[in-house]
């Protein structure tokens, strides 16, 4: 099953913003992301996400493409 941008959101809930993709993947990995997760985080754009519903928006954009 393909993971939704809530559980994106929440598995980088408490990572300090603003948070590079790099460092979101990072945080996601510690906290025990499974693999279709942490890659779907490593196809959203490399910038910097400045809370949470940015990292949302931009991973739901990710994975509806």
């Amino acid at each position: 099953m393909q993971p939704t941008h809530t559980q994106a959101q929440k598995m980088v809930a408490g990572i300090g913003f603003p948070a590079t993709r790099d460092g979101l993947v990072d945080y996601a990995r510690r906290r025990g992301a499974d693999e279709d997760l942490l890659g779907c985080l490593m196809l959203m754009p490399e910038r910097e996400y400045r809370g949470p519903n940015e990292v949302g928006a931009a991973f739901a954009a990710t994975i509806k493409e």
